[in-house]
């Protein structure tokens, strides 16, 4: 299964628009930040973009989005917050906003964030792999901002380390952009979408996955 991950779009319709151009998948992810601090229809816009490729699209809202575009994410049936969706034998769950920071920023407590982890977990625990889809990054791991603070989730650092996924892809800290491993875990940082930064992982069988960061 081809996966195309990309995170941090804030709205750059036309670059997005290039990089599904250049990396046709099975499965588009979308890491949040769709929008910067724009409205659903403008969230919706960009699935509507991913979907014409046919693809299966799956999404999570960012800091930058809002608890509407979340709701506008589940309308169109490609939400993740607190969901597990199976796709073949691989099943997704998903992470939307982040840790609480600025009063503007779309957030949740770090209870409210491993809530949503393990009632997304609980509807594919059936499923032979499991990708874990977040805005945030996992606490200590590819979240690195530029006066080196780790700003990452701690709720999904622990889950992280518990579970241990074999896939975790995530954005937010655009200067953290890389592939690291947490114990069993392949963690993605996409890099920014609006300057063109995203990733093509195929998911090979086991834990096995290609990881290429790549540029539109």
């Amino acid at each position: 299964m081809k996966l195309l991950a990309a995170t941090d779009i804030h709205g750059a319709t036309d670059t997005f628009a290039r990089i599904l151009a250049a990396a046709p998948a099975d499965v588009i992810l979308l890491g949040g930040d769709l929008t910067h601090f724009g409205s659903p229809d403008d969230a919706q816009a960009v699935v509507r973009l991913a979907q014409a490729t046919g693809a299966k699209v799956l999404a999570v809202a960012g800091n930058c989005d809002s608890a509407l575009i979340d709701a506008r994410l589940d309308e169109l049936d490609v939400g993740l917050l607190g969901r597990g969706v199976l796709h073949g034998n691989v099943g997704f769950v998903g992470l939307s906003a982040m840790p609480p920071w600025l009063p503007r920023m779309y957030h949740f407590s770090e209870a409210e964030l491993g809530e949503f982890l393990d009632a997304g977990h609980g509807q594919v625990s059936q499923a032979e792999r499991l990708v874990v889809l977040s805005h945030a990054p996992p606490r200590g791991t590819l979240d690195r901002v530029f006066l080196a603070r780790h700003v990452g989730s701690t709720a999904l650092g622990e889950f992280v380390d518990r579970i241990q996924p074999p896939l975790v892809v995530c954005g937010h800290i655009h200067e953290a952009r890389g592939v690291a491993e947490r114990g069993r875990t392949t963690v993605v940082n996409c890099g920014a979408a609006a300057k063109g930064f995203f990733a093509v992982i195929e998911l090979a069988e086991g834990r096995n996955s290609q990881v290429e960061l790549c540029r539109a």
